[in-house]
Parts: structure tokens; C-alpha cells; sequence
């Protein structure tokens, strides 16, 4: 256990100390209020502590939770059950999700409860379609195809400031909490069955699960026309005392507890019909749950006090000063850093090696990620500064990636889509997004339109890497394994996923 938690903080430190480094290389150059940087570096400490305390936690139940529902549904082979219960853990762990909570705080115009609630229902229902393809062999090209043509199809009808929200939504749903459930009962569902493709239909569920999401808030938008810009004071504090950490923990705890209260609704009646639990697992499983309690509520804390605080003041001062531009740059080695430190980019990147038996190198695909996250992450500054519609980047993105997907694997597709899950993660909604959001205060641009947008590219320029590094390996092998003898030699997705 204590190995466990080492590998945790290690993890931790890895993802946040290079965010730390280069706020305060950048203290040098622009001057900062003394409390705001206390309260960074106090936060940034409480961040770390919180998020080895939630991954942990997460790690010793909700897997666990996972299996066993997941196994039980498998062998009560009542289909109407089994996506009866998709549906429910779909909205359950989503609702529990810290990325999302902290990305529908910073929606000041849109109750977060609602967002959260709607884009919960976007995952069950994918949930659900997931199980179907996992049971029935469905084609997850046509799948994917026929959502984004729908989605394409409604941004005529969605106002403008619903487009970014929505891709966002898409991007931050599938991490901690949800991923176990998804991926353990995918698993599950494909062992039941005995074809040759049974193994590669347990790829793609997290893809499936993210695109629910963007469906679900571009109807919301249809139907909700009452949007307004984001204001920056309700957002930021700009004196910190210890009653701000105390006010911001009450309020933390709370939403914690509404989170992950539908989880603990489903352990308990799951124990109450089955009694499959025995009690040295429950006790985990309940010392699981205390520990994700605690150490989400100081994440968001910490997240809500300090670390959104600094990346606004970084983005909207950093515009007034002769450097500007410069801001471009850093952000983009924020975000090489970041997706290097993400623990799912790393479980990612080593399935990749082992499928393609080393052709596609772990060292080679963490490369070609964290580029593209990168990329991605430079693309969404360059559109806080400048305003260029998100439409301009999201359309051919996509159009680009349907398209690829009738040219690799079949695998390939369903690991890019699945990637957009992994590389989209926490510190991307905690400190990128706030920095954008700075940017667009200094120039006056619409904050909803300009800003955000980030999580949805940094997602989305993962999957056409990946995809690129598909045909580079159909490429490499087409005289030594064709794309089908590829799809049906695919390993077990079984993932110890920790973040996405």
C-alpha cells in the first residue's frame, strides 16, 4: 500500500512541479502580488496532496466496484439489466468527475449542477450504446460516424457559445472515477463472447463515452438560449486569508459528497441484491471511498483557491505587458509537460508498444502525444489572442479524423478516440484553461466563444497523432500483417487507468 502511494505522489509531483518551475521563472519577469504567490505555492502543495490521496483512493475501489458489477452483469446475461445498469454508472461516475466540476465552475452563465447533470446523460446513453457494440460486434466507425455527422448537423442550430462548451464537456468526462467502470464491465461484456473480434471491441468505449457528451450539451443549446459572458470577478479572489481556504473547503466538501453519493447508492444496493462483497473488500472499498472524499475536496480547493487565481493573472497581465506573445510558447511547454506527466498518456503509450510488438515505440508515441497536446494547447492561445472562431480548428479536425478512420485499423481508431479521453486531463481545466481565460479578459473577446474550446483541441489533436501513427504502422507491416490480421490479434484493454 505504501509502494502504491509512493508511485501516486510521484505522479503527482511529476504532473505539477513543472507548472510550479515555470510560475515562478515567470515571477522574474512580471510582478506579482506576495499573497498571490503564497497561496499558489500552498495550493500547489494541497494539489499534490489531494490528487495522490484521490488516484489512490480511486485506485483501491472504484476498479474494484467496477469488476464486481461488471462480472455479475456478465453472468446474469439479462440484456435489459445490463443496460439498465450502463445507463445508471454512465451518470453516476460522471456526476463524480473532478475535471467536470472544475470546468462548469468557470461557466459562471450556465448552473453547474445542470451542465453536469446534462452531460452525465450524454455518457450514460453512450453507456448503454457501448454495451450494445461490446455485445452485438457493432461497428464503432459507423457509430462515431453517424454522432458526429448528428453533431455536425446541430452546431446550425446551437449558438455559437454552446460549440466550444460542448467539445469541452467531450474531453473532460472520462477520467478517474468513470474510466474503471467503463473499461472493467467493457471487458466483461466482450469475454462473453467467442468471436475473433471479441478482443477489439474492448477498445473504443471511452471514445464512445466521450462523444455522448458533445451531443447532449449541443441539444442543451438548442433549448437554452439564455447565455452570457463569463465574469471574471465571480471567478477570482485577489486577497487569500486561512478563511478562504476554510470557506472554499465547506463548499468543496459538499459538492464532493453530491458527487460521489450516487456511487455509494449503487455500492450499496449492488451489496444488497448480491452480497458478492465480503468484508475485507468492503472495508477497502469503504477506505477507498473515504480517501477520494478527502483528497477531492482538497483538490478542488486547492484548484478554486490558488491555481485557476494564477493562471488568470498570468493570462490577462502577461497581454499588457511588451512580451505578450511570449505567453504562446509557455503555455505550449505547460501543456508538453503536463501530458508527459498524465498517468493515462503513460498507460496509453504502452498498450500502443505492446500491440504493434515494439514497431510503434513507447518513447516514439509519448513523443508524438505530448506534441500534439502541445500543438493543441498553442492553437486555443492563439485563439484567446486573436479571436479566430473555434469552428475553424474543430470542423476540420474532425472531418480529418472521420476521414482516417476508413483509412487505419480499425484498432487505431478506436485507441485515437479513446486517447482524447487520456490526454485531456485535470491540469488542463485547472490552470490552461484559466490562463485563456485571462487572455480573452485583457483583449475584451468573448470568453465562452474564445477561451474556451482549450480541453476539446487538447483533445482532439491526440487522435489524429494517433491515427497518423496508424497508418505509419499499416505502412511499416503491409508485407508482413495485414489490417485484419492486425484487428484480430488485439490484447485484452484491460487498463489500471488513473486519470483521463
Amino acid at each position: 500500500m505504501l509502494k502504491h502511494i509512493r508511485n501516486n505522489l510521484k505522479e503527482a509531483l511529476v504532473s505539477i512541479m513543472p507548472i510550479v518551475i515555470i510560475v515562478m521563472l515567470l515571477s522574474l519577469l512580471i510582478p506579482m502580488d506576495p499573497t498571490l504567490m503564497i497561496s499558489f505555492l500552498l495550493s500547489s502543495i494541497i494539489l499534490i496532496v489531494g490528487t495522490t490521496l484521490f488516484t489512490f483512493g480511486a485506485d483501491i475501489s472504484m476498479l474494484l466496484i467496477g469488476e464486481k458489477i461488471g462480472n455479475q452483469l456478465v453472468r446474469s446475461k439479462k440484456i435489459l439489466l445490463i443496460l439498465l445498469v450502463s445507463l445508471v454508472i454512465g451518470i453516476a461516475t460522471t456526476i463524480a468527475e473532478p475535471d467536470l466540476r472544475v470546468l462548469a465552475d468557470q461557466l459562471t452563465s450556465i448552473p453547474s449542477n445542470l451542465l453536469i447533470l446534462i452531460i452525465s446523460v450524454g455518457v450514460g446513453i453512450y453507456m448503454v450504446l457501448s454495451s450494445l457494440r461490446s455485445l452485438y460486434n457493432l461497428d464503432l466507425n459507423t457509430m462515431l460516424f453517424v454522432s458526429f455527422i448528428i453533431i455536425f448537423g446541430l452546431m446550425l442550430f446551437v449558438p455559437s457559445d454552446f460549440i466550444p462548451i460542448a467539445f469541452d464537456s467531450g474531453g473532460v468526462t472520462t477520467g478517474t472515477i468513470s474510466i474503471p467502470f467503463i473499461m472493467t464491465l467493457g471487458v466483461g461484456l466482450t469475454a462473453s463472447r467467442t468471436d475473433k473480434k471479441a478482443k477489439e471491441s474492448s477498445f473504443g468505449l471511452v471514445a464512445l463515452c466521450s462523444t455522448g457528451p458533445i451531443l447532449m450539451v449541443m441539444l442543451m443549446g438548442v433549448f437554452f438560449n439564455n447565455v452570457s459572458d463569463v465574469n471574471l470577478s465571480e471567478l477570482v479572489n485577489t486577497s487569500f486569508d486561512y478563511n478562504t481556504y476554510l470557506n472554499q473547503f465547506i463548499i468543496s466538501l459538499k459538492d464532493v459528497l453530491f458527487s460521489i453519493s450516487p456511487i455509494i447508492v449503487i455500492l450499496i444496493i449492488y451489496q444488497l441484491i448480491t452480497k458478492e462483497i465480503g468484508k475485507l473488500e468492503m472495508r477497502k472499498i469503504i477506505l477507498g471511498i473515504i480517501i477520494i472524499i478527502i483528497g477531492l475536496t482538497l483538490f478542488l480547493m486547492a484548484a478554486n483557491v490558488g491555481f485557476m487565481d494564477m493562471g488568470y493573472f498570468i493570462g490577462e497581465y502577461m497581454v499588457d505587458t511588451n512580451y505578450s506573445y511570449l505567453l504562446i510558447p509557455i503555455v505550449m511547454l505547460l501543456a508538453f509537460f503536463i501530458a508527459v506527466a498524465e498517468p493515462a498518456v503513460k498507460i496509453l503509450v504502452d498498450k500502443i508498444e505492446e500491440i504493434t510488438e515494439g514497431s510503434i515505440s513507447k518513447k516514439s508515441m509519448k513523443l508524438g502525444l505530448s506534441l500534439g497536446v502541445s500543438l493543441a494547447a498553442g492553437m486555443a492561445m492563439i485563439r484567446a489572442f486573436t479571436g479566430i472562431s473555434f469552428l475553424y480548428f474543430v470542423i476540420p479536425g474532425y472531418v480529418l479524423c472521420l476521414i482516417l478512420m476508413f483509412l487505419v485499423p480499425k484498432t487505431f481508431t478506436a485507441i485515437a478516440f479513446d486517447s482524447g479521453g487520456a490526454t485531456g486531463g485535470t491540469l488542463t481545466t485547472t490552470f490552461l484553461l484559466p490562463i485563456a481565460i485571462g487572455v480573452c479578459l485583457a483583449n475584451d473577446g468573448n470568453i465562452l466563444v474564445d477561451a474556451f474550446g482549450l480541453a476539446a483541441l487538447v483533445s482532439l489533436i491526440p487522435i489524429i497523432m494517433i491515427q497518423l501513427i496508424g497508418i505509419l504502422y499499416k505502412v511499416k507491416n503491409r508485407n508482413t500483417i495485414s489490417v485484419e490480421e492486425f484487428d484480430e490479434t488485439i490484447v485484452d484493454y484491460n487498463w489500471e487507468v488513473t486519470n483521463g
